[in-house]
């Protein structure tokens, strides 16, 4: 039997803690599009803000947290609630699913805490992360916290993987892969039936990054991915390690271009889908020489 890991979610102290990570990607200079995201679903917050010194962001932050918490607490105690439930129904039999898909057995007994945030996405630290439940608040048709969760739990494997093959990858390349990986693996059966997904699209910034092959054919980075996993891993049978090595290696050779890509996006972000020349420009293909 495999040693599967838990999803435990954390749901105390979350007005003490949400201040923080606000805070930290309000600032981060690594994913600058996060501060837009965050204004752009909260403008009452950016408002308060903009009439204020930095010595008082910490507090205001915390009240309006505070103040929103209240406001929506019945909505959220539910949404947690029906959370817990999911995780215990289905959390188990995903990962295992998982597992399988990426060939990976967890060492040791693992807890991966899942953390509910009003964020307007859902980041991640090591062996943790949040899971938005924004959209739920709002009652719009978002992912749920088992999809968010496998996620993320894809994203741990990719990274304990890279380090055990001691490969070295550019961060920005390092960042469009593991979200593209991730779009092609829980497209795949079972995890996508048991995750009820239909053509799962990953984060918005991988959507338009194509690959123009050898022959000259362009795929999306997403299929370009998914058609080496499907060869090497489903048809060949062979060890997931072995399809990474493959495709890690193009990944890196053409690292200088994916972070071209990556200046666009942290410079525009969404807005990249409403203007016709940076959306040319964002999706013009990479050239590779295998493939």
């Amino acid at each position: 039997m495999k040693n599967l890991p838990k999803i435990k979610i954390i749901k105390e102290d979350l007005i003490k803690k949400e201040p923080e990570v606000f805070l930290n990607f309000l600032n981060n200079s690594q994913f600058p599009q996060n501060r837009n995201k965050i204004f752009q679903a909260f403008p009452d917050l950016k408002s308060r803000l903009d009439t204020t010194d930095e010595k008082q962001e910490k507090e205001i932050i915390y009240q309006f947290i505070s103040d929103f918490y209240k406001k929506n607490r019945e909505k959220i105690d539910r949404i947690i609630k029906e959370s817990e439930d999911l995780t215990q129904e289905k959390g188990e039999v995903a990962l295992e699913a998982l597992s399988d898909l990426m060939d990976y057995e967890w060492p040791r007994d693992l807890i991966y805490n899942a953390v509910p945030t009003i964020l307007p996405f859902s980041p991640f630290q090591k062996n943790s992360f949040n899971f938005s439940i924004l959209g739920k608040i709002y009652g719009k048709n978002e992912k749920d916290v088992l999809c968010i969760a496998i996620h993320e739990i894809s994203h741990f494997i990719f990274y304990d993987l890279l380090d055990k093959m001691e490969i070295k990858i550019q961060n920005d390349a390092r960042h469009y892969f593991k979200e593209a990986l991730t779009a092609v693996i829980l497209n795949e059966e079972p995890l996508r039936g048991i995750l009820e997904l239909n053509d799962y699209a990953g984060n918005p910034e991988i959507r338009d990054i194509q690959i123009q092959k050898k022959d000259g054919v362009i795929l999306k980075l997403v299929d370009f991915i998914k058609e080496y996993y499907q060869r090497i891993k489903i048809k060949e049978g062979k060890e997931f390690n072995i399809f990474l090595k493959k495709i890690l290696n193009i990944i890196i050779s053409v690292s200088g271009d994916l972070s071209e890509k990556r200046k666009i996006w942290n410079n525009y972000g969404n807005q990249i889908f409403k203007d016709e020349n940076l959306l040319k420009q964002y999706s013009d293909p990479i050239k590779i020489k295998e493939g």
